[in-house]
């Protein structure tokens, strides 16, 4: 094998490779530098911004894995001491556990595709205190996705993200609480179609090419990374419960759409940061769906399936899309399997109107 490594990227290529005068990396459409470590083979590993050989990984403690849907097709992940991440570099999962956390640190909490990248950038924006700040990418604040050292040489206050499990975040954060967390969280039938939806567009990065009728059930069963929707939002309620001196603020996609502007004051008021009208206003505009699209969105397109480019993070944007998605059997075996797994929890009340939740405010906030 043959390593090549794009800004961002590595991807492997058989030893046997004629070499092209271009390649393209398939994560982010940069040319290909050629290395000569042999690294992971099937699966791309983050390599920072610079162009340096990639150090051998051991596995030994790592496997990936391939998760079989209903129909034939399968879903690649990275199992780590038996829970389910993205194939990251092996060296970036590892460093969960040994994270440093900052006093000023904010980290934004949530499942995928739950408004996380929408939030990060607000958080950085009201941290910076002002709009006009250097454009970079939700993934080089991504703890699980960052090697330890370039996390490191951040400069603070730093706006960092997470998809972690309460009991799989860094034991600093949790134990020095020292910074500031905010969980959000998603109606988690449109996080269903929303997660589908990324699984088949980064069909090069996940392997999959399934259908939604035989998608659903891994959903179901958190048979995907990052696992089950309904363990995690029962883990971070719990967590917030039992550790009230944490650093915590709620929201939700469904409040941060219905009332935009309220929403991103309270968590200018959580940060310590401006609110002024003015400023509110213009961090709204600034991190409107549309305006990253069309911002950002160029910066982050993945050939799917079809070979079409689109981008990865912005696909409607929308409340209330999973009614156009589940069948009347898949909407009462959620429900059903609903109730089960979220019994006695806050989110039971808050999710289980079919008209979908309509805001957080206090009840999750609540200690």
């Amino acid at each position: 094998m043959v390593a090549l490594i794009s800004r961002a990227h590595t991807v492997t290529a058989a030893a046997t490779l004629n070499r092209p005068s271009r390649l393209i990396c398939p994560c982010c459409n940069d040319r290909l530098t050629f290395l000569s470590n042999p690294v992971y083979s099937r699966f791309s590993i983050y390599s920072g911004e610079k162009e340096l050989p990639v150090s051998d990984a051991k596995m030994s403690d790592m496997e990936v894995v391939h998760l079989p849907d209903g129909g034939g097709n399968t879903l690649k992940a990275l199992k780590y001491k038996g829970r389910l991440w993205p194939a990251f570099a092996p060296e970036s999962i590892r460093g969960v556990e040994t994270f440093k956390s900052r006093d000023g640190d904010a980290i934004v909490v949530a499942y995928p595709k739950s408004g996380t990248h929408w939030v990060w950038e607000m958080t950085r924006l009201l941290q910076a205190g002002k709009t006009d700040v250097p454009m970079i990418e939700k993934d080089d604040g991504m703890i699980e996705d960052v090697l330890p050292e370039k996390l490191e040489s951040q400069s603070s206050p730093r706006a960092l993200n997470t998809h972690a499990h309460f009991e799989l975040m860094p034991k600093e954060v949790l134990n020095k609480k020292n910074c500031k967390l905010i969980y959000v969280t998603r109606d988690p039938r449109d996080v269903a179609v929303s997660y589908f939806n990324h699984h088949r567009k980064l069909v090069q990065y996940y392997e999959y090419k399934g259908q939604w009728k035989d998608y659903f059930p891994l959903y179901l069963s958190g048979k995907v990374d990052y696992e089950s929707w309904f363990a995690y939002t029962r883990g971070w309620e719990q967590g917030i419960k039992d550790n009230p001196d944490l650093q915590v603020h709620v929201t939700s996609y469904e409040a941060l759409h219905e009332n935009t502007n309220e929403e991103v004051k309270k968590l200018a008021q959580f940060l310590g940061a401006s609110t002024d009208e003015t400023f509110i206003s213009d961090v709204v505009k600034m991190t409107s769906f549309d305006s990253m699209k069309v911002s950002k969105g160029k910066n982050e397109t993945f050939k799917g399936k079809d070979q079409t480019e689109a981008p990865i993070m912005y696909r409607k944007g929308k409340v209330g899309d999973w009614k156009n998605w589940f069948t009347v059997a898949q909407s009462e075996q959620f429900d059903e399997t609903f109730e089960q797994e979220m019994k006695g929890t806050k989110a039971l009340q808050l999710y289980s109107n079919q008209k979908g939740f309509s805001g957080p405010d206090s009840n999750m906030n609540a200690k």
